[in-house]
């Protein structure tokens, strides 16, 4: 099963929002994953398939084993649609 979390500066706003957006969408398409919210400084990047975030955020996660989606308009749920479900197509799921 995919791991993926959604990481912005707190872990309570933004990827809060975008885990719930991620998981409508992941609902929608019928595919299973656990999907986490987590802040910048204690989210482990390597524990998961997929990382969603900022730009920002992203550079300096881009170390981690996992996919990273970037978005930074985060009301953008077709764009999140989008580049999700390409990450996982890319990931053979």
């Amino acid at each position: 099963m995919l791991k993926i979390v959604t990481v912005c500066g707190a872990g309570v706003g933004s990827s809060m929002m975008m885990r719930l957006f991620t998981q409508q969408i992941l609902d929608d398409e019928k595919i299973e994953a656990v999907v986490d919210a987590a802040d910048i400084g204690s989210v482990d990047p390597n524990g998961y398939d997929i990382l969603i975030t900022t730009s920002d955020f992203a550079d300096t996660l881009r170390d981690s084993t996992a996919q990273i989606v970037r978005i930074d308009n985060m009301m953008d749920k077709d764009y999140l649609k989008e580049q999700l479900l390409k990450t996982i197509n890319e990931l053979g799921g």
